[in-house]
């Protein structure tokens, strides 16, 4: 059995992968806030050992090495941390240093790359809001990092008099209150960008491209979207399992 870990910088998902190639989901766990070992024992101590462990991690060093102690502790294995990698399963990376684009971008490109042989933007919708393009040839032409809703809306919250933590509003064309107002503001603000960077993508190509949208967000936002995307809630998962498989 293979272990998969997407880490992003709120929640992780998680799934195995049997001897015979099945991927199966576990449930999504929140880890921001919260120690690595009391996460990982609630998680994973009831599975059988695995043979690896992969990881796509954007959750900083500390979880990296609470994370591998745990796993050398419990399991006697080192977890495998992916990194970008120049070119691989198909996939060239526009990085200039390529193993500074996100492991998660990277996984994300690859299980893309899998999905559709076309000209594909990926839109990851989680604490940022990622956005790649990639050509039919498997080439990366590169990505934008914009602040993901939660982001957006906390930054609004700690630097704005007057505004203040009332939770999840309304979403309406025209807010009536403050709390209706960011929650709206925010909303569009994101799917304007999506719809306006996906509009730009295609008059610089001069043809159409495939959207897949991932991430925490992205079912509340494709609702709103122009744009026609294919929705992949585990993509990263996805693409860890392609490397899993070894065929680069």
């Amino acid at each position: 059995m293979i272990l998969l870990l997407d880490v992003g910088n709120t929640r992780i998902k998680w799934a195995t992968v049997d001897d015979a190639g099945t991927m199966t989901l576990g449930r999504s766990l929140q880890h921001a806030g919260r120690d690595v070992p009391s996460v990982a024992e609630d998680a994973w101590h009831s599975l059988p050992r695995p043979e690896r462990v992969i990881v796509s991690n954007v959750a900083g060093p500390g979880f990296k090495g609470e994370f591998r102690a745990w796993a050398q502790g419990t399991w006697e294995i080192e977890p495998h941390f992916i990194v970008a990698q120049p070119k691989g399963w198909g996939v060239s990376n526009a990085y200039v240093e390529p193993d500074r684009l996100g492991a998660d971008r990277w996984a994300a490109l690859i299980a893309a790359r899998r999905l559709d042989k076309g000209d594909v933007c990926i839109i990851d919708c989680g604490t940022a809001l990622t956005i790649d393009a990639m050509s039919y040839s498997g080439e990366h032409l590169g990505g934008l990092i914009v602040p993901g809703l939660a982001m957006m809306r906390q930054s609004l919250i700690a630097n704005t008099q007057g505004i203040s933590d009332e939770g999840e509003g309304t979403i309406a064309l025209l807010a009536r209150c403050t709390r209706d107002a960011v929650t709206g503001g925010t909303l569009y603000a994101t799917v304007a960008v999506i719809d306006r960077v996906v509009t730009d993508i295609v008059n610089e190509l001069g043809r159409p491209i495939t959207c897949v949208i991932t991430g925490g967000d992205a079912e509340r936002i494709m609702q709103l979207l122009a744009v026609k995307c294919r929705y992949e809630p585990d993509l990263v998962l996805q693409g860890l399992k392609i490397m899993a498989e070894g065929k680069v």
